[in-house]
């Protein structure tokens, strides 16, 4: 992957991934549930391929559901086994009120912005 990706996913929903030095940057753009559980596991896993340093840019993300967090919690674990992480960003109130519901609500590094997760991703990098 290089550059800018668009996938359709479902009813005007797009994932749109962009490789950074180091770490790729998946930007969710709808709903993070059931209808784009399957794209959004393929682009995470492709993402992963490509670096183990994936953020997840969900400033315009939508609704969620607990099948969308669970494809993220598991991309997280993939991430971790192959020497990386998965973090969120921009996160809305909502996602966050959804993850703690789901008690899951540290299970997945937030930053508030994505320039903040690239300075996590890119220290935790020099460090590891």
């Amino acid at each position: 992957m290089s550059g800018n990706r668009a996938v359709s996913v479902v009813d005007g929903a797009s994932i749109v991934v962009r490789n950074l030095a180091g770490a790729s940057v998946v930007r969710i753009i709808g709903d993070v549930d059931l209808a784009v559980a399957g794209p959004l596991r393929t682009t995470l896993e492709s993402a992963l391929a490509a670096h183990p340093w994936i953020i997840v840019d969900l400033r315009r993300a939508d609704a969620v559901d607990s099948v969308g967090l669970g494809v993220l919690l598991a991309a997280r674990q993939a991430a971790t086994r192959a020497g990386g992480d998965l973090v969120l960003a921009a996160a809305s109130p909502f996602f966050h009120s959804v993850m703690r519901a789901a008690r899951v609500g540290t299970a997945l590094p937030a930053f508030d912005t994505v320039p903040q997760a690239m300075t996590y991703v890119w220290r935790s990098r020099a460090v590891g």
